[in-house]
């Protein structure tokens, strides 16, 4: 979801105070972070299954907990992301099942295009996964969730000054372990060939 205006945020605090006042009015709010909450657990698990009980979790707890919640001018979805996460550490605590499903791809695309863009993808999400837990959050909800500093601070407890030293050494060690050049190695570069 694009960053949000502040027209946008006070739609946003008068649907949370409508659905505090009635369950039903909570339908919106749903419908607006369903895919994004689960779209983050599924690519923080890889577990389809998983990511659809975390995210069913994650609404659950939002409606429990809405009389209780209060606006604080970032959006709901930052809460929410928190939720999803909590609920997601609860589930990782559980014994574990073995996946033994296999996504393929439908329809007839080129099988070698298939498999470049699929073996590309799994070197960046095996690049992601092997960063310390803080530097890979921070990733996925900014990449991922597309939420901006001040958004993922609230989610994270931390400042905004963390979440973008967090983010800058995040992308450091990606593009150290992607092979793609340092921002000052690509400025020399692009000097040196002038």
């Amino acid at each position: 979801m694009p960053h949000r205006s502040a027209a946008d945020l006070e739609e946003e605090r008068r649907l949370i105070l409508a659905a505090q006042r009635d369950r039903a009015a909570f339908a919106p709010l749903y419908e607006r972070y369903v895919d994004q909450i689960h779209g983050y657990i599924y690519t923080l698990t890889k577990d389809r299954e998983l990511a659809d009980d975390v995210t069913a979790a994650t609404f659950a707890k939002a409606l429990e907990e809405l009389p209780r919640f209060e606006w604080r001018g970032v959006p709901y979805s930052a809460w929410l992301y928190r939720v999803a996460g909590n609920a997601l550490a609860r589930e990782k605590r559980k014994p574990a099942w073995a996946e033994l499903a296999v996504d393929l791809p439908d329809g007839s695309p080129d099988l070698a295009d298939v498999a470049a863009t699929s073996e590309r993808a799994a070197t960046v999400r095996a690049a992601v996964a092997a960063l310390p837990d803080d530097q890979r959050q921070v990733v996925l909800l900014r990449f991922g969730g597309e939420l901006r500093n001040k958004e993922i601070a609230a989610i994270m407890n931390r400042s905004e000054g963390a979440v973008k030293l967090l983010t800058f050494r995040a992308l450091t060690a990606l593009r150290r372990r992607l092979g793609a050049p340092l921002p000052a190695e690509r400025a020399a570069l692009q000097a040196g060939g002038k």
